[in-house]
């Protein structure tokens, strides 16, 4: 009986943690997407990923496209779109 009630206590507390790691993303992706930067052309971002290993890791912002996409300038590289995912502001 009794190891029948540890495993129920152990589905339990599994499920518990699913929700509650759930819920702390949930909150976090609310909270990033409250606090979205705005960014402005004619402006330095640094790259999470520059496109090839020789390029540097920053970019000029030229102008946005969309509400997620930048088209921008990278030396040592030319133009490049840009989600909003893959840069941040140097500030």
């Amino acid at each position: 009986m009794s190891l029948q009630s540890d495993v129920q206590s152990y589905k339990l507390s599994q499920t518990q943690s699913k929700v509650t790691s759930a819920l702390a993303w949930e909150k976090l992706r609310a909270y990033s997407t409250s606090q979205v930067l705005q960014y402005q052309p004619s402006s330095w971002v640094k790259l999470f990923n520059p496109p090839t290993a020789y390029s540097f890791d920053q970019a000029w912002l030229l102008c946005q496209c969309s509400e997620d996409q930048w088209l921008a300038w990278v030396p040592e590289y030319g133009e490049i779109l840009l989600n909003t995912d893959e840069f941040c502001s140097l500030s």
